[in-house]
């Protein structure tokens, strides 16, 4: 048996990249397509689709908005959302534990919650950024951001801003 030629090689690698591209690109195109729809204003169901709980009597939901994607075989989508809320020091406590959040005053975080809040609702998180605790999540790409105003209302909840994206 005499070894494959180089030219034979050289096609069988072009071939190879050809179809990994073009696989490539229909999966992109796939999961583009996945749809999308935003529930805004039911903050009852936006709460327990994502906090996977009824609303605790110690957390008022001020505005909330969660996109949902609908099923695709082959396609992992997770639903963004968008909370304001009136929480107790508990309830923030308890969230830091679950998204993993790491509080941050640097540059990088600054920077960070900055870009993604022009992308985000009018009413997440309006005033400046050293009004906030800041916090995201240890992943690279940051997924999960948390604000939490420094200043304690009345009844000594704190105003909070959480979102996925």
């Amino acid at each position: 048996m005499s070894p494959a030629s180089p030219w034979y090689n050289n096609f069988v690698r072009l071939a190879a990249l050809f179809i990994a591209l073009i696989v490539g690109a229909g999966c992109r195109s796939y999961v583009d397509s996945t749809p999308a729809q935003l529930r805004e204003g039911d903050h009852l169901a936006n709460y327990r689709r994502i906090f996977r709980e009824p609303i605790p009597s110690h957390v008022t939901v001020v505005n909330s908005a969660v996109v949902t994607y609908s099923f695709r075989p082959g396609v992992v989508a997770t639903d963004d959302f968008e909370f304001e809320l009136l929480a107790s020091p508990a309830w923030i406590q308890k969230k830091i534990r679950r998204y993993f959040l790491d509080k941050g005053e640097d540059d990088f975080i600054r920077d960070q919650l900055n870009r993604r809040r022009t992308q985000a609702r009018r009413w997440y998180a309006p005033g400046p950024l050293d009004q906030y605790d800041l916090y995201r999540d240890g992943t690279s790409l940051g997924y999960v951001h948390m604000l939490v105003k420094r200043e304690m209302e009345s009844d000594g909840r704190r105003r909070v801003f959480i979102s996925k994206h």
